[in-house]
């Protein structure tokens, strides 16, 4: 079983953000950090008594605003509660500008080994358009950082498909990537999602250096030119958006065990969870969720919900989806005429492989279409 805790403090939110996250005065951290550490002893005590934790992860909001001593309350809690696993992944999101060695340390000491850091971009212009705090000469000292603070796992985040990208630039951006201590790079396509300030904007017709996203053939482009400068720096494609170093293990098991329909709990102001069939989440609003940690909406999904959820994440992945979710794979011919995805055997289960995981979310479409 998975467990996502969410910390959802940041210290300025960026226009393109629409997560859950808030800006808030660090006197507000204790409140939180009470209901936090009842709802994650309620969650793993109560609910799901003796779960077996297979990987953490603390995302935000930004988890390195938190102090050590926020996090040794929150650990207390998590291994009085929980089997959790010797090869547990636990992994904590971090921004560049607030990121130490000591804290790194203490993380470390507490059972943290994987970080992932929120660089997005190591050019000083698409910093500025991305609304992002650390400047470019911070970047290569928080690696450092975190690598002299004992994670050897380390995650960076990278934003393409900017106004500002370029072939030349994102080449430029991966090589610096890569010339540091990550065995995993995550590159995401900027997107104008409902929530976030630039959304706002752009109703509103007031865009950001005339345009905040690029044409779609551009788009794809600029990606399949990304994972070509990745291949080339020693990384490969193992999900749409997400890259490991070569011979190092690494992919991110959180993220593979969502893709894959592992069950998951979800602790915090607006975290998601599903057991079984049953999708919950807490209290949005930071002040709701501190008044009553132990709410959840809870949302019923039918077989076929999940059937589709599954067909819709497994693709993204270079393992593909089980055969066995379709009844009857006679109408999926056409893929397989048409090259766009094939079957691949693992464990004695045969599985349906997209060809070019760029197109993953279109097959995914056409299946859905069909069944």
């Amino acid at each position: 079983m998975l467990l996502y805790v969410h910390i959802p403090f940041c210290g300025s939110k960026c226009g393109y953000c629409a997560f859950n996250s808030f800006v808030v005065e660090q006197d507000n951290f204790e409140s939180y950090i009470q209901a936090l550490c009842a709802d994650i002893e309620h969650t793993l005590c109560h609910l799901y008594p003796h779960s077996h934790i297979s990987s953490i992860f603390f995302g935000g909001g930004t988890p390195n605003l938190l102090h050590s001593e926020h996090y040794e309350a929150i650990f207390t809690i998590l291994y009085k509660n929980a089997f959790i696993s010797k090869d547990c992944e636990i992994t904590l999101e971090a921004n560049v500008n607030y990121l130490n060695t000591q804290w790194c340390k203490d993380l470390v000491s507490l059972g943290a080994n994987r970080l992932s850091v929120g660089i997005q971009s190591f050019d000083k212009d698409k910093i500025a358009f991305l609304e992002r705090e650390h400047s470019v000469y911070e970047i290569a000292k928080c690696i450092e950082n975190a690598y002299n603070g004992g994670f050897k796992n380390i995650s960076c985040d990278l934003i393409i498909n900017t106004p500002l990208d370029s072939k030349a630039l994102i080449s430029s951006e991966i090589t610096q990537a890569a010339a540091l201590p990550l065995s995993h790079i995550s590159v995401y396509t900027l997107s104008i999602d409902e929530g976030s300030r630039f959304f706002l904007e752009s109703k509103k017709s007031k865009p950001i250096q005339n345009s905040k996203t690029i044409d779609s053939k551009t788009d794809e482009e600029l990606s399949f030119w990304a994972r070509e400068c990745l291949k080339e720096n020693g990384f490969y494609q193992y999900e749409v958006s997400n890259y490991v170093k070569f011979n190092t293990n690494a992919e991110c098991k959180h993220n593979l065990g969502y893709w894959q329909g592992e069950e998951y709990l979800g602790c915090g102001a607006g975290a998601v969870g599903r057991i079984a069939n049953k999708r919950t989440r807490a209290y949005p609003s930071l002040n709701e969720y501190i008044k009553n940690p132990y709410y959840r909406l809870v949302e019923e999904l039918s077989e076929e919900d999940l059937r589709l959820e599954q067909i819709m994440l497994g693709l993204r992945c270079v393992k593909g989806v089980d055969m066995a979710v379709f009844d009857d794979e006679r109408f999926l011919k056409p893929l397989f005429d048409d090259k766009k995805c094939f079957r691949e055997s693992y464990n004695g289960k045969l599985f349906l492989v997209a060809d070019e995981l760029f197109l993953a979310d279109e097959i995914a479409t056409w299946i859905l279409c069909r069944i």
